[in-house]
């Protein structure tokens, strides 16, 4: 099946999100994600053999409910994605989300995990941007995993 990014770009703006998650609970930065959750299996499949990432099942809680599932990639696909999906999106709480990933995660990212002052600054800042809807109250601020040391 053929899809594309504009195709994508649609899918996002109505039923996505664009966020940073923690991957494990003892994780002390998010990585960027890209989900879209939908009770179509066959849409997500067709995301996953184009775009690549995994699909979930959720558990249905009551009987009257469809089944749902979503779609989810991460990491340098995750930024990849964002890239190309940037200048997309319609919505411009994703297109701000989008841009700022493919513009500014990597920099303020070591490959290494290792981070001086100046990029845990850097980071925390980055994090601190992205979650800031502006006009919309204060800024949440990053709350490391308790114990963490750098």
């Amino acid at each position: 099946m053929k899809i594309s990014t504009d195709y994508l770009a649609g899918i996002i703006d109505g039923e996505g999100t664009i966020t940073l998650c923690r991957k494990n609970k003892n994780d002390t930065w998010r990585t960027p994600y890209l989900s879209v959750s939908s009770t179509t299996p066959e849409i997500l499949t067709a995301l996953t053999e184009v775009f690549g990432g995994h699909i979930c099942k959720h558990k249905v809680y009551k009987e009257h409910h469809l089944p749902s599932f979503s779609w989810r990639i991460a990491g340098r696909k995750a930024i990849a994605l964002c890239a190309q999906l940037s200048e997309k999106l319609l919505v411009p709480e994703k297109k701000r989300r989008a841009t700022l990933i493919a513009q500014r995660y990597l920099q303020c990212t070591p490959r290494n995990g290792k981070y001086t002052n100046k990029q845990h600054t850097k980071k925390i800042q980055f994090e601190n941007d992205f979650f800031n809807v502006s006009g919309k109250g204060g800024s949440r601020t990053h709350t490391p995993i308790r114990g963490t040391r750098f």
